[in-house]
């Protein structure tokens, strides 16, 4: 075996800069059994005497990819016995998860992921969870969030440290890590679904980065990754002193409403001032999921004008009282409301109930379509356009895929047990005066892929990202 020396002083260095580890802890490594995670359980293994380490590893089977997961399982429980760590196993069903949470697949599987880490870190008494997240993954995420809209926080990037979860590959890129694998005959598993190009991360890692490496900067990636870098130490930064300023001008905080001063707010600079509104956003609503640019202007708006009153995603409502500008959690009975157009091809935000929603026009007929019930395959040329998304209204019906007659929307909220206070946030596709689609639970019998569509709509939701 060749001693990859770089990569191995390149991991403690890493480690020694962040603080991941101190001596004697117990550490969770998770691992899917790809070459990331496969990579950072050999090389936590040969420093775990170094470190005086007690090392568990932990693989999760997601029940997405079938028997190329069940074989996954296999391989990485034999290489963790090869390397005498103790390894937990245990597989989940992430599509139910989906459904019944309505995320996407992607979300789902990554909070079953990390509920199961957190399960057996409590179990075990574990210090540190290292994950095997790498420099490119970091480059990627900063590519997306960069598309997608966002502030400091998002081009911040992935964190190499948060909590018990530790990233000891951070700065390393997938290309060494390959060839660690390589020369440490390794052999890790392919997971086929990266090769996805749907998926905004599998476009940007196989078709953007390559085409700006070649037609802009050789070293593209390691330019943004110091600029991630940067970013991430002067967000920590600002985030410190919008704490301090925060504090300041709190004038009422309770659990479901807090007051900041006007004339405080109004004399900060303007970089603070959204910061100093988002936090209170993010206090009373526990996230900023959905919450845009234009949401934050809007507030401050309210702000400088002493009047005015705004709804923002996630049930919250701003407005002015008795010279605070006040933020509050609206009761369950206020409604929430929307419709939408739909792009066809594109992406449509849908943030009143945190929803992104991704098109794509496929000219053949898949072989397969996905389990999960946040996408869906509709025969096009049977859609009348424009589509839009809105919420359910009284009397609308639709016929459940499978089914011949047609239903109500409310009947078949009651026999899922849909809670009535969660009915008016699920969106319906609606192909002009027809429901094509209960985003996340069924599509309508009508617009089916069959053997004679010509052209695929498919449709893909996620979460709104922060």
């Amino acid at each position: 075996m060749k001693d990859k020396c770089s990569l191995l002083e390149r991991v403690r260095q890493t480690i020694k800069e962040y603080r991941m580890f101190t001596s004697k802890e117990r550490v969770l490594v998770g691992i899917s059994g790809g070459p990331d995670s496969t990579a950072l359980l050999h090389l936590l293994s040969r420093l775990k005497d170094e470190y005086e380490f007690q090392l568990w590893a932990a693989h999760l089977n997601h029940k997405i990819r079938g028997r190329e997961a069940e074989k996954e399982a296999r391989w990485t429980e034999q290489f963790a016995r090869k390397l005498k760590i103790p390894i937990i196993m245990d597989s989940f069903d992430v599509p139910l998860l989906a459904a019944r949470k309505k995320l996407s697949l992607e979300e789902a599987a990554r909070q079953a992921r990390y509920d199961f880490f957190e399960r057996i870190a409590d179990r075990l008494k574990i210090d540190k969870i290292a994950l095997g997240h790498t420099a490119s993954d970091q480059v990627e995420t900063i590519l997306m969030r960069l598309i997608r809209g966002c502030g400091l926080d998002g081009l911040s990037g992935i964190p190499p440290v948060r909590g018990k979860f530790v990233r000891p590959l951070i700065r390393t890129f997938r290309g060494e890590i390959e060839e660690y694998c390589s020369e440490n005959s390794l052999h890790p598993c392919t997971d086929s679904s990266n090769k996805d190009v749907f998926l905004l991360r599998n476009r940007i890692r196989l078709k953007l980065i390559p085409y700006l490496r070649e037609n802009y900067n050789p070293q593209i990636c390691r330019v943004l990754f110091q600029i991630g870098e940067i970013l991430r130490e002067e967000n920590d930064f600002f985030r410190r002193e919008t704490e301090k300023v925060f504090n300041s001008l709190c004038e009422e905080r309770e659990k479901d409403r807090i007051a900041l001063g006007v004339q405080k707010l109004n004399g900060l600079h303007l970089a603070l001032r959204r910061r100093v509104v988002r936090e209170a956003i993010r206090l009373i609503r526990g996230s900023t999921r959905g919450v845009e640019f234009d949401h934050i202007n809007s507030a401050l708006k309210i702000s400088e004008e002493g009047r005015g009153r705004l709804s923002l995603p996630g049930g919250i409502s701003v407005r002015i009282d008795s010279g605070n500008l006040l933020f509050e959690k609206k009761r369950r009975e206020e409604e929430i409301a929307f419709e939408r157009l739909l792009n066809v091809p594109g992406r449509t935000d849908l943030p009143e109930v945190g929803l992104v929603f991704d098109t794509e026009i496929i000219y053949q007929r898949p072989t397969s379509f996905a389990s999960g019930g946040y996408e869906a395959y509709l025969d096009l040329d049977k859609l009348k356009r424009p589509l839009f998304l809105r919420k359910r209204k009284e009397g609308d019906k639709f016929q459940p895929l499978g089914m011949r007659g047609r239903k109500k929307i409310k009947d078949f909220f009651i026999d899922l047990k849909i809670p009535r206070e969660e009915r008016d946030k699920i969106p319906l596709l609606i192909s002009k005066d027809r429901i094509a689609w209960i985003v996340g639970y069924r599509l309508d019998e009508n617009f089916k892929v069959t053997r004679n569509t010509r052209r695929v709509l498919r449709i893909k939701v996620s979460k709104s990202y922060e």
